[in-house]
Parts: C-alpha cells; structure tokens; sequence
C-alpha cells in the first residue's frame, strides 16, 4: 500500500511523462494511455509497489534514451510497441489477484518479461552501430544491418547490459543474489528469442514486430518463472 505523498508522485511523475511523451513525439495518445495504464497496474498489483513502478520507469527512460540516439530518429511509438514490450508483464503482474500467495515468484516472472524487453530493445538499438555486420541469428551468415534476426556482438553486450539494470534494480530492493543472476539470463534468453522469432517468422512476414516482441518478453518471463519453481 502507498503512502499519500508516495502515490502523489507516482502520480505527478505519470502526468510528466504523458505530457513530455506527446510534445517530443515519443509516443501517440493511445501509446500514453497504454503506458500510463502499465505504471498504474504495477503500483496497484505489484507486492512492492514502488518496486515495481521503478522497474516500468526505467525501462520507459532508458528504452526512449537508445531509441532517439543521435543519428537514429525514430517515428512516433503507438500503442503497439508498448504492448508488444509490456503485455507479457502486466499478465503476470495480474495473476497477483488470484494468487496472491505467489505474490513474490510472479514479482520475480513480471522483473524477467521487464529485463528481457529491456534488453532487447538495447539489443536493437545499440546493436545498430555496430562496425561489424550483423549475422543472422540461426544460421550465423552475414546479414544486412537492420534485418530481422540479426545479431551482433555490441547488441549481445548492450542486451547484457539492459539484463544487469533491471537486475540491479531488483537487488537493490530484494538483495537476492540468486534472483539476480536469474533475471539476467530472463534478459539475455528473452532478446534472444526475440531474435530468433524475428528469423523465422517476421523476416518471412508470417509474424511483425508486435509478435516477436510479445514472445521475447514472454520468454524471459517464463524462463524466471520455471527456474524460481523448479530451483
């Protein structure tokens, strides 16, 4: 439960954003509706709710902050780039309601889904100025940069990298070194699948970028699920 002056700020920072969202173009009106909606969700379900809410904000900060890197000026994200990188969250974030005795596993599934779209958006973002080709991820052949699929190894890093904020975020609030280390490979095997799905099915144009993002994120939800359980 917040406190008042905390759920004022959780408030106020919600309102910063949408309006800071809409002048710089970052988001349309149905994509600030939909973000605001994630924020609202996990101070509401969410057994640590300024946990939870942090783990949105930084992921929304830092994913704007690679994507409107100088040189790579993105068109204004809608409605499905969010719920492609947040629906796997807020469905394990719900399940709280029903079982709240697994209130602290599901935390830890909703922070893998949050890693690995982190990750994977770092993963693209930052893998685009790689000086190497990217190779494509199921057959390691050298692939133009921008394909669906392809990978290289600055973009493995900073997926990496993306896995260890959110991690670290976790840690600082759940000092858990077990955790810790899960949620970095729930990064790392959501961006990855991410990847894989972009090479067999959206390069292909079977599945777009909503879906592959949708089974990423999932990935890495499930992946801290199954371990947290059977570990």
């Amino acid at each position: 439960m917040l406190f008042p002056i905390e759920l004022a700020l959780v408030l106020f920072f919600l309102i910063f954003f949408s309006i800071i969202s809409h002048k710089k173009k970052l988001l349309n009106f149905e994509g600030i509706l939909i973000a605001d909606v994630v924020g609202l969700a996990a101070i509401t379900y969410g057994p640590n709710p300024l946990l939870c809410f942090f783990a949105v904000v930084v992921f929304f900060i830092i994913g704007e902050i690679a994507s409107n890197y100088p040189r790579k000026k993105h068109d204004e994200r809608n409605i499905w780039n969010v719920i492609g990188n947040s629906l796997p969250a807020l469905i394990v974030l719900s399940l709280i309601v029903p079982y709240p005795e697994y209130g602290i596993i599901l935390q830890l599934g909703f922070f893998g889904a949050v890693s690995a779209a982190l990750a994977d958006t770092l993963s693209s973002e930052i893998g685009y100025y790689s000086k190497s080709k990217p190779i494509l991820i199921t057959n390691f052949k050298k692939v133009v940069r921008g394909t669906d699929g392809g990978v290289t190894r600055l973009g493995e890093l900073a997926g990496l990298f993306g896995s260890i904020i959110i991690a670290s975020l976790y840690f600082i609030f759940i000092p858990n070194l077990f955790h810790f280390f899960i949620l970095i490979g729930a990064g790392m095997i959501g961006t990855n699948m991410d990847s894989l799905m972009g090479a067999q099915f959206e390069i292909k144009k079977i599945l777009n970028n909503t879906h592959v993002n949708l089974m990423g994120s999932s990935a890495g939800a499930i992946f801290a699920l199954i371990l947290i359980l059977i570990l």
